[in-house]
């Protein structure tokens, strides 16, 4: 069985609706790859939501052999660079029978420049190409 980690940074508790974002998106990536199974993950502690760690225990227990880990964020950052890679690692030695794959994260994408192109649009009262 396959899992896929939608994982994004997350806000604190206190705004805790910035972090259902990541649940809508986690609910599109598992309609889209319906024989996995998906779970969301936030990787500030102060979002008091599931992070990495738990998101792996969850699907290792429901017989995940692999694991895609998907970050949901445009820069390659301290997270991409360091701290997941890292957590990766910590990851692959407590479960050495589960392979683990890292995602791209999002960086620069026309696809991404074209929605900005669109919410400027309709504030200039302009309707997008």
């Amino acid at each position: 069985m396959e899992g896929i980690i939608v994982l994004g940074h997350g806000s604190r508790a206190a705004v805790d609706g910035a972090n259902d974002f990541l649940e809508l998106v986690a609910a599109e990536v598992r309609k889209i790859f319906s024989t996995a199974q998906v779970e969301p993950a936030w990787m500030n502690p102060k979002s008091q939501r599931q992070n990495l760690f738990k998101a792996v225990d969850r699907l290792v227990a429901e017989g995940a052999r692999r694991i895609i880990v998907a970050p949901v964020f445009l820069t390659d950052g301290l997270h991409i660079r360091k701290d997941i890679p890292e957590n990766l690692a910590a990851l692959r030695e407590q479960y050495p029978g589960v392979e683990f794959r890292f995602a791209r994260n999002l960086g620069f994408d026309m696809r991404i420049v074209a929605i900005l192109a669109e919410r400027i649009g309709e504030v200039r009262g302009e309707v997008s190409q």
